[in-house]
């Protein structure tokens, strides 16, 4: 049996975002396929092991400053911030402790993922070692420690300051056996920044998910004919565009609509937005199952003024058969099709926003009728069994 050493800053049980759902779903998929998965990982305390529905989990002791997830946790402040994206340069702590985990697991090959923490120091060691190696692109760590997000604004381009950080990551990006990118613009905005240029293979595998389609139930608890719910779930914060959708949304005239917003955020973050855009059609669920989220509403706004790599709140909708309003950047517009499954608007542009969400709620009958054509569209991101093949497949031309 193959033996996979999988890496990622974060694992499940702790979550900071989209990528940790995906990557416990690949690995757990390829554990039932018959591959042996060890996935090497960070916390905060101690050296632990522990075997999660067949993957087993190796955790230490993050080598840097502190663990970056800060849910319940103060923010360190910027100096002590800077200090550890220096430190995650080219961090040999890290490398060192791959190279024990490859010499005591004996990996076929390596997959790498958020490597915030582990530095590419790991690439190289790989390559020492023999062992390939692929690296999974979620988002533009490897480019900019703020993800070309900065000020509430996004980067045009990497600057000089990311441009020197960042020349290891380059450099040893082209000791890599494969890079996969999780959609197309991600993986063409690295190799126009010179990135991967001599990796043999270069391939793009949308992400997936395990989502039960369920019978959606819009409108049970209203007149539909009068009333429109629009929907926001993810994370509260600066770069999701939840102020743009807030504005929007005051500014829109559509009449019998409200606007649920589920998910979380920083306190401090939550209290300014409830307090500046206090609106009694405006509701704040905190977190909610998804299952009950996308059955209640008519809608889901994906405002996201940053580059999304993919965005899987966009297929979860697409499961329910609700159609979505999205930022027109980053993939996001490899998965909506403007009138096919959704509306595409200027990102960080209220006004557009406005105009598309009056656009929507005048013809949401055309779009309820429009459910099953809606969920098909996004078939190619729930075949999860097929997903995983094509994983099994690259496996085995890498090795």
């Amino acid at each position: 049996m193959l033996k996979i050493l999988a890496i990622n800053v974060l694992y499940y049980p702790l979550v900071g975002g989209g990528a940790e759902i995906t990557i416990r779903n690949l690995y757990e998929g390829l554990a039932e396929e018959g591959f042996i998965v060890n996935v090497l990982t960070f916390h905060d305390k101690g050296r632990c092991e522990e075997c999660i529905n067949g993957v087993r989990v190796f955790r230490e002791k993050i080598p840097n400053l502190y663990l970056p997830l800060f849910i319940n946790r103060k923010k360190p402040n910027i100096f002590v911030r800077r200090l550890w994206h220096l430190l995650d340069v080219y961090n040999p702590v890290s490398g060192n402790l791959v190279e024990s985990y490859i010499d005591r697991l004996k990996p076929n090959i390596i997959i790498s993922h958020n490597i915030s923490g582990f530095s590419p120091s790991i690439w190289e060691v790989a390559f020492n070692k023999g062992i390939p190696i692929i690296q999974v692109l979620h988002d533009l760590y490897l480019l900019c420690p703020t993800n070309m997000f900065r000020n509430n604004t996004v980067c045009s381009k990497q600057c000089r300051k990311c441009y020197l950080l960042r020349l290891p990551h380059r450099k040893l990006s082209n000791k890599l056996t494969a890079v996969v990118g999780i959609s197309n613009f991600i993986l063409n905005k690295f190799l126009l920044n010179g990135y991967f240029n001599k990796v043999p293979i270069k391939k793009v595998i949308h992400n997936s998910r395990r989502i039960e389609r369920v019978r959606n139930s819009v409108g049970q608890h209203r007149n539909r004919n009068k009333w429109v719910s629009l929907g926001y779930i993810g994370n509260i914060a600066p770069n999701k565009g939840i102020e743009v959708l807030l504005k929007a949304y005051l500014k829109a005239k559509a009449e019998y609509t409200e606007l649920l917003i589920a998910g979380a955020g920083e306190e401090s973050y939550l209290k300014y937005l409830k307090e500046k855009y206090s609106n009694k059609r405006i509701k704040w669920l905190g977190w909610v199952n998804p299952k009950s989220f996308f059955n209640k509403v008519d809608f889901t706004i994906v405002p996201s003024i940053w580059y999304e790599a993919l965005g899987m709140v966009i297929v979860e909708s697409f499961a329910y058969g609700v159609p979505v309003i999205a930022s027109n950047i980053g993939g996001i517009p490899e998965m909506v099709v403007e009138g096919k499954n959704g509306l595409l608007f200027d990102p960080g542009n209220e006004e557009d926003l406005a105009e598309k969400l009056e656009l929507a709620v005048g013809g949401v009958e055309y779009w309820r009728k429009r459910r099953e054509v809606i969920s098909k569209s996004g078939r190619k991101f729930l075949d999860y069994k097929k997903w995983i093949t094509k994983w099994k497949e690259l496996i085995l031309e890498c090795i």
